[in-house]
């Protein structure tokens, strides 16, 4: 009976499997092999700017050193190498003339015309001196070829016209006492070209910038003005 119950007890119990054990997963690990990344320069980091001026291209109130100077040498006032109010007042008086905006400011389109001003201040230097007729007909026909590239034909056209109204002679005035000078002009002329009647009765120069600035002014060219006098003997 023992032995009956015993094996009764060894049938009616479950046979159990032990689970499995979970395999232990094996990391393999690879050596990293990237190079690393350089810190970048403080260029890099820094906050963008504005690039620095380069020379003769940004000069304005304030700023001084050799630019300025050479700068003040071109607009003909005092050398002080420092950005004055009259040099402000200078460059307007050039950018006015080149029609650019009037703001005192030095760009590289300003120094331009500064650099064409000074060079036709050289050239007029360079000018024959007027004085008597053959003197002003020199100083004229290099004059009018500088300030208007006019050439041979205009200068023998305005030699026609001035020589009938007064022979050249710079100290000629009409019998009625209200035109003067080589180009027989009037002081409502010569003074909206900006010289006073001392000035144009004493300088055969003056006066011939004026009555080539008239001629511009009204007719364009010698020539037209020349075909009109023949017209109506005055111009």
């Amino acid at each position: 009976l023992s032995a009956l119950v015993g094996a009764a007890l060894v049938v009616s119990l479950p046979v159990m499997s032990l689970p499995a054990q979970a395999a232990t997963p094996t990391t393999v690990q690879v050596a990293a092999t990237t190079t690393p990344t350089p810190a970048p320069s403080p260029a890099e980091t820094a906050p963008a700017t504005t690039p620095a001026p380069t020379a003769h291209t940004y000069l304005r109130y304030g700023d001084r050193g050799a630019r300025v100077k050479a700068l003040q040498k071109l607009l003909r006032v005092k050398r002080t190498g420092v950005f004055d109010s009259r040099t402000r007042t200078a460059v307007k008086k050039v950018q006015r003339r080149a029609k650019l905006k009037a703001n005192g400011i030095v760009t590289a389109r300003t120094m331009k015309a500064i650099k064409r001003e000074a060079k036709q201040r050289a050239a007029a230097r360079a000018l024959p001196r007027a004085g008597g007729p053959a003197a002003s007909k020199r100083y004229a026909r290099a004059y009018i070829k500088l300030k208007y590239k006019w050439g041979a034909t205009q200068f023998s056209c305005l030699a026609r016209v001035w020589q009938r109204e007064s022979g050249w002679r710079y100290w000629a005035s009409n019998p009625n006492g209200r035109y003067h000078g080589i180009p027989q002009t009037s002081s409502a002329v010569w003074r909206a070209a900006g010289y006073s009647t001392k000035q144009y009765m004493r300088s055969p120069s003056v006066q011939i910038k004026v009555g080539t600035r008239y001629i511009k002014g009204r007719y364009g060219t010698p020539c037209r003005a020349w075909a009109f006098w023949r017209s109506h003997h005055w111009y």
